[in-house]
C-alpha cells in the first residue's frame, strides 16, 4: 500500500493563492534512512563550512530539526515524508544582520546531500607559494606569451617567465604549454612535459615555438531559431583549464555546422567544449552546450539535438521571488536553482538576504518557501517593512550524466554554479550538460 503524500505552497500571483501538488509516493514498507548532510565552503576548497545551521522540515512546514553542523560540516535528520532541508549561515552584530541561506525542496529519504561547492578538479590556491624561472626562445613578432601549469597561468613580455606556484596543484612533476601570437594573429605553442619540480630553481626550456593545429568542431542538429553561435575550445592540463579560443560564427544556418579552432595538438588528453546558442526572437536567455569529450584527437562531434533546455524570457524579480515566461518547451532538465537577493530595515539594522533554491524545473516562476517563525528575522515574506529587492538569477540544466532531480539535488550547487573547467564532479570523466543561466538586474 502506497501513501500519497500532498503539500500546499503560497503562490504569490495577483493575490495570494493555495495550490496543491503532490510531492510524492512513499511504499508504507520503503526503508526510511536519514538524510545526511554535507556543507562545504562556497570557495571550491572542499573545506567543511562550520559556521552553518542546518533545519529540516517535513513537507508541511515543521521542523524535524535545526542544529549546527558538526566538525566536519555535517548533520543528519528523519525525514520519511521527504521535505526540505536548509543550510542557513548568519553573520549579526548591533549594526548588520547578513543571512546566507540555500534550501534544497522535494528531499527524499536516504538522501546525501552536498551544500556549497565540492573541491574543484584542481585547487590551485591552497598551500604554500613558491616560484620556479623558466627560460626560453623568443619568437619573431611575438611581444606577449602565456606560460600555463597545473596551478594556472603566468603572463610575459619575454624570456624568462616566472612561474607560480601553490602546493596545492604541483606534484614532483609537472607539464608546461606556453602560447603566443605573431604576424596577423598566428598561433604558436610549445610543449615541455615531466618538468621536475623544485621551488626556487632556473631551468630553460628545450622547445621553441611551432604553428598550432585546428581542431574542428562537428555540430548536429542546429535549429533554424538559432540566429547566432559561437564556439570555445579549452586546453586541459591535467585536469587544469589552460590556453581558450572563442569562435564566433555569427549566423549558424541549418542542421551540419563545422568550426574550425585553433589549438596546441598533443596537449593533454581530453578537450573542454562550449558552444554559445542565442535567438533573436521572443527568447531573452542564451544557452551553452558544454563537453568534455572523451579523447583529444583533432575533432569532436556533438548533436545539438539532444539535452533541448526550453527557452525562456522576462526574468523578474519579486519582494519574495521570481517570475519568467517559457518561450518554446524542451526536455525535462535534471534540475533549476533560482538566488534571490534583497534587504530591508528591521528598525535597528539593515538586513540583507541572499537565498538559493534548488527545486524541479518549473516553467513560470517561484516564490520564496517559508521558514519558522525563529528564523523570521531573514525571511522576506515574514517581513512588516518594504523589501527591497537587489537581484535574482535563474539557472537550469540538463547532464547526461545525471539522472534526473533524484541526482541533481544531491550537489546542485556544484552541478549548476560551477564552471566546467574546474567542476568537482566527473573528474577525469567525459560528460556534457546543456545549461542556461540569466540574471537580472
Amino acid at each position: 500500500m502506497q501513501q500519497s503524500v500532498r503539500v500546499c505552497v503560497a503562490v504569490a500571483v495577483t493575490s495570494l493563492l493555495m495550490a496543491c501538488g503532490e510531492v510524492g509516493k512513499v511504499p508504507a514498507d520503503a526503508p526510511l534512512g536519514p538524510v545526511m548532510v554535507t556543507v562545504l565552503t562556497t570557495a571550491g576548497d572542499g573545506l567543511p563550512d562550520q559556521t552553518a545551521k542546518v533545519l529540516f522540515q517535513d513537507p508541511d512546514g515543521n521542523v524535524v530539526s535545526d542544529s549546527m553542523v558538526d566538525p566536519m560540516g555535517r548533520a543528519q535528520a528523519m525525514l520519511p515524508r521527504g521535505g526540505s532541508v536548509s543550510a542557513i549561515r548568519i553573520t549579526a552584530d548591533a549594526t548588520m544582520l547578513t543571512a546566507s541561506i540555500t534550501t534544497t525542496l522535494d528531499v527524499k529519504p536516504g538522501d546525501d546531500l552536498t551544500f556549497g561547492l565540492k573541491a574543484n578538479a584542481t585547487i590551485t590556491t591552497g598551500g604554500g607559494q613558491t616560484s620556479m624561472t623558466a627560460t626560453f626562445t623568443p619568437t619573431t613578432g611575438a611581444t606577449n606569451y602565456k606560460f600555463y601549469t597545473p596551478c594556472g597561468v603566468n603572463v610575459t613580455a619575454g624570456s624568462p617567465v616566472t612561474l607560480n606556484f601553490h602546493d596545492s596543484c604541483h606534484g614532483a612533476m609537472f607539464d608546461l604549454l606556453g602560447t603566443t601570437s605573431v604576424g596577423g594573429g598566428m598561433l604558436q605553442y610549445l610543449l615541455v612535459t615531466g618538468i621536475t619540480y623544485q621551488g626556487g630553481v632556473t631551468f630553460a626550456v628545450p622547445t621553441q615555438f611551432l604553428p598550432m593545429g585546428t581542431f574542428t568542431v562537428n555540430m548536429a542538429n542546429v535549429p533554424d531559431v538559432i540566429t547566432n553561435m559561437s564556439v570555445t575550445r579549452t586546453t586541459l592540463l591535467n585536469n587544469t583549464p589552460a590556453f581558450t579560443l572563442n569562435i564566433p560564427l555569427g549566423d549558424p544556418g541549418v542542421g551540419n555546422v563545422a568550426a574550425m579552432v585553433p589549438f596546441p595538438p598533443g596537449v593533454g588528453n581530453r578537450s573542454e567544449l562550449s558552444i554559445t546558442l542565442h535567438r533573436d526572437d521572443a527568447a531573452q536567455i542564451d544557452q551553452r552546450f558544454e563537453a568534455h569529450t572523451a579523447g583529444l584527437g583533432t575533432s569532436a562531434s556533438v548533436d545539438l539535438g539532444q539535452q533541448k533546455l526550453p527557452w525562456f524570457k522576462d526574468l523578474a524579480q519579486t519582494a519574495t521571488g521570481a517570475t519568467w515566461t517559457m518561450v518554446a518547451p524542451g526536455d525535462p532538465p535534471d534540475g533549476m536553482m533560482v538566488t534571490w537577493s534583497g534587504s530591508w530595515n528591521d528598525g535597528t539594522r539593515p538586513v540583507t538576504v541572499s537565498w538559493a533554491i534548488a527545486q524541479p524545473a518549473q516553467m513560470a516562476g517561484v516564490t520564496l518557501p517559508r521558514l519558522p517563525a525563529a528564523y523570521a528575522m531573514i525571511d522576506p515574506g515574514q517581513q512588516t517593512v518594504a523589501v527591497q529587492p537587489a537581484s535574482v538569477s535563474l539557472g537550469v540544466v540538463d547532464y547526461d550524466t545525471v539522472t534526473g532531480y533524484d541526482q541533481f539535488r544531491q550537489m546542485p550547487e556544484t552541478l549548476l554554479t560551477s564552471n566546467i573547467g574546474n567542476m568537482g564532479a566527473f573528474v577525469g570523466m567525459p560528460f556534457q550538460r546543456r545549461i542556461m543561466t540569466k540574471s537580472v538586474p
